[in-house]
């Protein structure tokens, strides 16, 4: 006989099916249980909670009876976006092992989804603004290149009756513009910051975020290469080896940055690698440079290891410990604080200041343009430069 369920209390209170309290212990936060098995976290009362997973609750029963499960009509967009996406991961089997791949699966299904009601033959370019310019101008971005292929995969086969690819670059044919590029209102990270939010992570119990805060500020490397670093693949003697992911994404793996640090000659590195092993240790030897037991110990889709810290795992470890510090209350409305990803900044602005050119800078952080480095290093404070030329008397022919 099946053990009965355990009735989930806060206080005196049983909270309704699907509600459960927050995994990491915040004050007023809940997880509901979608049917799909993943949760949605929330910020409420508990009041507010049990009336809102009750809603939900009522509601989920109501989709089941009236939107039964049912396979896309073969002249929508849905349809030919699941065959597009077979026939490019076999016409490019590498496909599947790009960071950037599943997102853009995701955005053909939504796009699908988005399109419903609409078959390919009767879309119409209108229809497809009206769609684009919901977008912002990073989503438009991150679109543009797939969904020019998709389109050139639709027209190829006769099924798209447009006159031309709406997302070409083609500037002679009716097409789809992207929003200009939004002017950066992220805070930039300061030095003193950054060693404030080291502390405080070290104070909260989040070593693994001390180590990605140091990997990141000694090799600029971006959150998801280091959440990737593994011990057995990474590790070859002295040295950390590192081909990063958005260089391989972009050029094929031969052209991409393949990075190598004598850890001899790079000793703060070597030293983190050390705390990370000790780390590792105490964290029932997880093969991953970073590490971090937590509260709820389960891999899910993501993790081969309970305690690997995925990438978005490490953003919510570093705004929590940020947020904790006090720093940016009271920032400006149309600011937002420095992510994660500003350490990457901070420490290119720290090798220019140690004289370091940007070729060298640009090669360490993988970047293909050197204008790309320079914007990263912008905005860290003013350069004085000392200036050599004069005009003398002779010139303005008086004195002041």
């Amino acid at each position: 006989m099946a053990r009965p369920r355990k009735p989930r209390m806060v206080g005196d209170t049983l909270l309704p099916d699907n509600l459960y309290p927050d995994s990491r212990g915040r004050e007023n936060y809940w997880r509901y249980r979608r049917p799909d098995l993943t949760d949605k976290v929330f910020s409420a009362t508990l009041e507010e909670a049990i009336r809102m997973a009750e809603q939900a609750n009522t509601q989920r029963g109501i989709k089941l009876e009236r939107k039964p499960v049912k396979a896309p009509d073969r002249a929508s967009f849905a349809y030919h976006a699941a065959r597009y996406i077979d026939w490019r991961i076999e016409n490019d089997p590498r496909l599947p092992n790009k960071a950037s791949w599943r997102n853009r699966c995701n955005a053909l299904k939504r796009f699908g989804e988005d399109f419903e009601v609409i078959p390919i033959h009767k879309a119409k370019l209108a229809d497809l603004r009206k769609w684009w310019e919901s977008l912002t101008y990073h989503q438009q971005h991150a679109r543009r290149a797939e969904f020019n292929k998709f389109f050139n995969f639709l027209m190829a086969e006769g099924l798209c009756k447009l006159e031309s690819n709406p997302f070409t670059t083609a500037d002679d044919r009716p097409r789809l513009l992207e929003k200009g590029k939004p002017i950066k209102k992220r805070q930039r990270l300061t030095l003193e910051s950054y060693w404030t939010i080291y502390e405080k992570a070290g104070e909260l119990g989040y070593e693994a975020l001390q180590i990605a805060m140091g990997i990141s500020m000694l090799t600029t490397m971006r959150r998801a290469d280091i959440c990737e670093l593994n011990f057995e693949k990474h590790l070859k003697s002295d040295h950390l080896r590192k081909t990063i992911n958005k260089s391989e994404a972009q050029r094929d793996s031969l052209a991409a940055s393949h990075l190598s640090f004598n850890l001899k000659k790079h000793q703060q590195l070597s030293k983190l690698i050390t705390r990370s092993k000790e780390l590792s240790l105490r964290n029932y030897r997880c093969p991953y440079i970073l590490s971090h037991t937590p509260k709820q110990r389960r891999t899910g889709k993501t993790k081969e290891h309970v305690c690997q810290v995925s990438p978005d795992r490490l953003s919510d470890m570093f705004t929590e410990v940020r947020n904790a510090t006090g720093l940016y209350i009271g920032i400006p409305k149309d600011q937002t604080p420095p992510s994660f990803h500003e350490v990457r900044s901070l420490a290119s602005d720290r090798f220019k200041r140690m004289g370091y050119d940007v070729k060298s800078v640009q090669q360490l952080m993988a970047h293909t343009d050197e204008r790309v480095t320079q914007s990263y290093q912008a905005g860290h404070g003013i350069d004085y430069e000392e200036i050599s030329i004069y005009l003398d008397e002779q010139a303005i022919g008086r004195e002041f």
